[in-house]
């Protein structure tokens, strides 16, 4: 009988603020599915055959990349998805799940020769932005930085009591566009502003001290830019400031919007109601932080 397993690899959340491409934290959203050995490759969802051209699936891509740095060839295999709540194109970071599950599968029917360091890179490699990989792998909130030839991360010390309100709304907006809206160039001052504030807000995470932590959000490197191409995104940000969050952020390129605050209903409830007034279909979800990060078994 062939090897035979499971993997499940979180969501993420990144460009948290001015942690613009730096910072990440994964959530409790799931890409989850079973691996066999097969005599042909295939993909499904749920039993049935998975609707995306296999040359269009990051998965299998993902699997191909890896096996590039593989010493020997892994087997023909069928993958069925069970779970995917990870919302396509809204910046919760469905392409880094499926980046990342595909080099695991590949490093499962190796032998687990790579070491995490080196999945980390191969996901940042086909990713381009490790604030969405990185956390998706080790879990928690991760600090990044990296050139072509090197990769840096540091996990932070989570506090369990905040909670990610996530507000998705029905239409979609892709990485291209929202970059392509920043301009080429900065004021050095709003380059210092965001410096001087990232390390703050580290700090802030890293101590579980969100007193200022709206004032720490603020960003003006991407956010700016973005809220234009997010229906009534200010709106919602003030509706949040109003109800007590801590801080709101635009989640990856958006177009989801994340409000931080503490594990409060009222505040889920009053910002449900406010976002059934907007001419825009938006739900909210209350998130805990995922501190496990990929997993195969």
């Amino acid at each position: 009988m062939g090897l035979k397993f499971k993997v499940r690899v979180p969501g993420t959340s990144a460009n948290i603020g001015v942690g613009y491409d730096c910072l990440g934290v994964a959530l409790d959203y799931f890409l989850e599915m079973e691996v066999e050995e097969s005599d042909k490759i295939e993909f499904f969802e749920n039993g049935k055959p998975f609707p995306i051209p296999i040359e269009e699936n990051l998965i299998f891509e993902a699997i191909k990349y890896t096996e590039k740095h593989l010493v020997k060839n892994i087997p023909s295999y069928k993958v069925n998805i069970t779970r995917n709540d990870i919302p396509i194109s809204r910046g919760l970071g469905s392409s880094s799940s499926a980046i990342v599950a595909g080099i695991l599968i590949a490093n499962k029917f190796a032998g687990d020769v790579l070491d995490v360091d080196k999945i980390a890179e191969l996901a940042v490699e086909m990713e381009g932005h490790p604030d969405n990989v990185v956390p998706a792998i080790f879990g928690g909130m991760v600090l990044t930085a990296h050139d072509k030839d090197k990769l840096v991360y540091s996990s932070l010390l989570s506090s369990d009591d905040l909670c990610f309100y996530v507000m998705i709304p029905d239409f979609k907006l892709s990485t291209e566009k929202a970059r392509s809206v920043l301009p080429n160039s900065y004021l050095v001052s709003d380059v210092i502003n965001n410096m001087s504030k990232l390390g703050l807000l580290v700090n802030a995470f890293s101590k579980g001290e969100y007193q200022n932590l709206r004032f720490l959000l603020g960003d003006k490197i991407h956010q700016p830019y973005r809220f234009a191409l997010i229906n009534d995104s200010e709106k919602i940000f003030e509706m949040s400031k109003k109800y007590g969050a801590l801080g709101e952020y635009i989640s990856g390129a958006g177009p989801t919007l994340i409000s931080l605050n503490y594990d409060n209903d009222e505040f889920l409830e009053n910002m449900r109601k406010e976002l059934e007034k907007l001419p825009d279909k938006w739900t909210i979800e209350k998130k805990k932080i995922n501190l496990y990060g990929a997993e195969v078994f």
